[in-house]
């Protein structure tokens, strides 16, 4: 059980450390703004990479961010299409769909915030093959 209770601190470490990494951006006013972009940048990412690779990139999630990652992804439909994507825009109206409430937020420099501290928080071997997945403007969205 003492391991449990470390695994959970652990994810929950891990998963403040990236919202801090936000937030040292200040363009967040709180780190629930930061947590509802993270979140929705990664749904949309998602759906944006095709079902294959959207599983190994859940798998490089801590496991608190895996759950929201997956929540509302159909798992049965593991060979179907991804969302084509032509460029930033429609990636910044999928976000806005999936902020719900919080879409007052300037997306073109939030989102890119936070798809560079998700990809910096996992094995950059995997974060080169989500990039590469996208079309090129949504590539450009990527520093290092």
């Amino acid at each position: 059980m003492l391991e449990e209770i470390k695994t959970f601190k652990k994810t929950l470490e891990h998963t403040e450390s990236l919202i801090q990494k936000m937030m040292e951006t200040k363009e967040f006013r709180t780190p629930g703004h930061a947590f509802v972009v993270l979140r929705a940048t990664m749904k949309a990412l998602r759906d944006r990479i095709g079902p294959g690779e959207a599983l190994h990139l859940g798998g490089q999630l801590t496991a608190l961010l895996r759950g929201y990652y997956y929540e509302g992804f159909d798992l049965r439909n593991l060979t179907g299409p991804k969302v084509k994507s032509k460029g930033a825009d429609e990636f910044f109206e999928q976000v806005r769909v999936y902020l719900g409430a919080y879409e007052f937020m300037d997306l073109q420099t939030v989102v890119p915030i936070a798809l560079n501290v998700l990809l910096d928080g996992i094995d950059q071997g995997e974060a080169d093959q989500v990039i590469h997945q996208l079309p090129k403007e949504l590539q450009e969205l990527r520093t290092h």
